[in-house]
């Protein structure tokens, strides 16, 4: 089962690198810093995941980074959420 969850969290590092890749590809660092910032941090954490699920480490120190990534792009997109209408 262990190894199930450890192949699952891989793979799904690998996709979250390959998204955050593809939006970096779009987003021009000089027009919108914030979002290129928290892709650079969950592309990073992601793969920092992925090399620790690798390594078979039950604690992962680039988690953090993956959600201070999130929490960025959360900041940076405000307000798209937050519209008065």
């Amino acid at each position: 089962m262990n190894t199930l969850l450890s192949a699952t969290d891989a793979f799904l590092c690998v996709l979250v690198v390959i998204a955050a890749a593809d939006y970096l590809r779009r987003v021009r660092p000089i027009d919108q810093p914030l979002l290129s910032i928290s892709f650079y941090l969950v592309a990073i954490g992601a793969f920092g995941a992925f090399v620790t699920a690798l390594q078979g480490h039950w604690v992962n120190p680039f988690g953090v980074m993956l959600h201070a990534g999130v929490v960025v792009y959360a900041w940076a997109r405000r307000g798209h959420l937050f519209v008065e209408g």
